[in-house]
């Protein structure tokens, strides 16, 4: 153990010795040999057009029409996660500026309190990809970034948006641009009481004749009680570069959400009679310089991140008083040091050395209970890369990660990744790629009380990719890119929370399930320029992804051998289709998910599985453009069939519902 700790060691000091060389980058020696730096990665560039499509939207609104993972929401501004390739949220890791924003307790990330309106720019890494940026990452990893701004001098940006069910929008973005220094500051305003109407089919009501027979039933329609939010989000972000060679920048975020939890489908009794609200407040903050010296960089960043979240659940009594029932708070901190080094050696060789440090604390209490515990730990992570391209058309790389977790080192985690061009007229590639992987637990995970497992060892797996990306370029005004693959893990001690005890009241995690998670993946993208005044776009994904207990639980009865996981769609599917003729915009929304089951036996009852659907949007843009200002106005209408549908059991969406936008940016004079 010591000697590879003393591995850890040696490869951090590496990493941190050359962040104080002093020469400059030669821009064109790197752009010559960028392909390399990806080579055999299979990674995912959300279009920054769908960023700005609709500010009222989430990351995981963003995510689900424009990318082939699984986006699991609850609705609007409700808790949404976003899973790859058949794996569990928590198996996808999420970096913001680089850092890890991650639950520290829950090992997740929220995606619906992240405003598309902050980020200026994201990706996804699947799979064996996902490895350079971070351990843990099963299934794949997000990542995101934001920018300063694009022009000189100063700028200015508002936008105001209302909607259905009393829902507004509030964006405001500016900032100061100069030759080295650059500062930002955006905000962001969302409330919605989020009371819209709905047919409620897990209800049967009755009708009678005058003799008391039940002559009919019928699904009542009923309101989505106890459903409001609000949340608010500042970004501060400072940008410096005293010289050609260095560049240093500090960015802070801060959200404040409160929502209340509607009730289920499934409840009755007085919906005023019902306290149930989550809040969280969060805070994020990263600073880094980047020096930039002869034929290598390094980055040093630093980041800290504190979160605050407090639920309640009260109920009233018929005589007026209340039930306490549940009152439970929990403070995170996270420190971080970083640093990303890379040298070329040569035209055709590149070396990453990346090292990074994280001290983890959390303090959670039940005050009703009176249960709750603190826990914390030291992550120290440590990755090495060699990239080669030893022929013109044909490239690999070799990886290594390691990590000590708290007293716990790591196996090691290779990766090996290839690439090979095989028509240059249509951009054809053929990629291949394998590695290991770890996913340590959470602290809630060991430490929860009551509840917690300290035995609980890491998830692991192996994971393999082969797969082929082309683009056609050479026919003016169209343009047509298409990327595929197939996809294979094999995860042993999959963790999940089983009952125990002799009343089953609480639960625990346990390494009980190997887990089989294969499939496929296809993209495709077109653009088309008929005429000088339009444009016409289109893409598409699909997904196939068995993911199959191989194992079972081990306990008396069970019957999940063999069966597709929970909440984990077997199809999903998703489109665009967008019209530009000159200042107008019309884009089209679809995307699918097949049945997802509730229960590991995947039986295909009432409360067993949800139904697939297929959800549909529009969004219709005007620009007005003067010298001094312009001016967009916006109509998106969601769910434009009126489908009647779940994402989560028991979880009522909404139907038709529709949000405008008016948006103004006053032009300054540049530079």
């Amino acid at each position: 153990m010591w000697n590879r700790r003393i591995v850890l060691t040696v490869a951090c000091a590496l990493s941190l010795s050359v962040a104080f060389a002093q020469e400059t980058l030669d821009p064109s020696f790197i752009s010559a040999s960028r392909p390399l730096l990806t080579v055999g990665e299979k990674e995912t560039a959300v279009d920054s057009a769908a960023l700005r499509e609709s500010p009222a939207l989430s990351l995981s609104d963003i995510l689900s029409y424009n990318s082939s993972v699984y986006v699991k929401q609850y609705g609007r501004s409700s808790y949404s996660t976003v899973s790859f390739r058949g794996t569990s949220p928590s198996h996808t890791q999420v970096l913001w500026n680089g850092m890890k924003i991650n639950s520290p307790m829950l090992g997740m990330t929220d995606f619906s309190v992240i405003p598309a309106f902050l980020v200026d720019a994201a990706s996804l890494l699947h799979g064996t990809s996902s490895l350079k940026e971070a351990s843990g990452t099963l299934g794949g990893a997000v990542v995101l970034s934001s920018a300063p701004p694009a022009d000189k001098g100063w700028s200015l940006k508002f936008i105001q948006g209302a909607g259905s069910f009393l829902t507004f929008d509030d964006y405001l973005g500016f900032g100061w641009a100069g030759d080295r220094f650059s500062v930002s500051t955006r905000l962001s305003w969302a409330s919605s009481a989020n009371r819209f109407k709905y047919v409620n089919r897990d209800k049967i009501e009755l009708v009678y004749d005058d003799n008391m027979n039940v002559i009919d039933t019928y699904h009542p329609v009923e309101y989505n009680e106890n459903g409001s939010w609000r949340q608010w989000n500042i970004l501060q972000e400072f940008r410096y570069t005293p010289s050609p060679s260095d560049a240093l920048s500090l960015s802070v975020w801060y959200s404040d959400v409160f929502r209340n939890v509607p009730r289920l489908s499934v409840e009755y009794g007085n919906p005023d009679a019902l306290v149930n609200t989550q809040a969280d407040k969060a805070l994020r903050a990263t600073a880094s310089w980047k020096h930039l010296y002869g034929t290598a960089s390094s980055v040093l960043s630093a980041s800290y991140a504190f979160g605050n979240s407090a639920y309640k659940y009260s109920t009233g009594r018929p005589t007026g008083l209340w039930s306490h029932l549940i009152d439970s708070r929990s403070l995170t901190h996270t420190v971080a040091l970083k640093t990303e080094n890379l040298w070329h050696l040569g035209d055709r060789i590149i070396l990453v050395a990346d090292c990074s440090a994280q001290y983890v604390k959390i303090d959670s209490e039940e005050s009703i209970r009176g249960t709750g515990h603190n826990a914390d730990r030291v992550e120290i992570s440590a990755y090495v890369s060699f990239k080669w391209q030893p022929f013109k058309h044909f490239g690999f790389s070799a990886s290594l990660r390691e990590e000590l977790i708290g007293n716990e080192i790591s196996c090691p985690m290779p990766a090996l990744n290839a690439d090979i061009l095989l028509c240059e007229k249509i951009n054809l590639y053929l990629k291949a790629s394998g590695s290991r992987n770890y996913r340590y637990p959470t602290l809630e995970d060991k430490y929860c009380l009551p509840g917690g497992n300290p035995d609980l060892r890491p998830e692991s797996g192996w994971f393999y990719d082969a797969g082929y990306s082309l683009a056609l370029i050479h026919i003016p005004g169209f343009y047509f890119s298409a990327e595929g693959g197939w996809f294979d893990s094999y995860i042993d001690d999959w963790i999940l929370w089983l009952p125990y005890g002799a009343r089953k009241d609480i639960y625990t995690p346990v390494n009980v399930l190997k887990v089989r998670a294969y499939g496929v993946e296809q993209t495709l993208k077109a653009d088309w320029r008929p005429g000088r005044r339009w444009k016409l776009s289109a893409d598409g994904n699909f997904t196939w992804s068995p993911s199959i207990n191989r194992s079972g639980t081990g306990a008396s009865g069970d019957a999940s051998v063999g069966r597709q996981l929970v909440y984990i769609p077997l199809f999903s599917a998703s489109a665009t289709i967008t019209a530009q003729y000159r200042t107008w915009s019309l884009k089209y929304k679809w995307c699918h998910y097949s049945r997802r089951y509730t229960m590991s036996s995947n039986e295909l009852t009432a409360s067993g599985s949800v139904p697939p659907y297929f959800m549909n949007d529009i969004i219709l843009t005007k620009d007005f453009v003067t010298p001094k200002i312009d001016i967009s106005l916006s109509l998106a209408v969601n769910n434009i069939f009126n489908e009647s549908y779940v994402t989560v059991l028991s979880r009522p969406m909404p139907g038709t519902n529709f949000e405008f936008f008016l948006s103004i940016t006053p032009k300054f004079s540049r530079r």
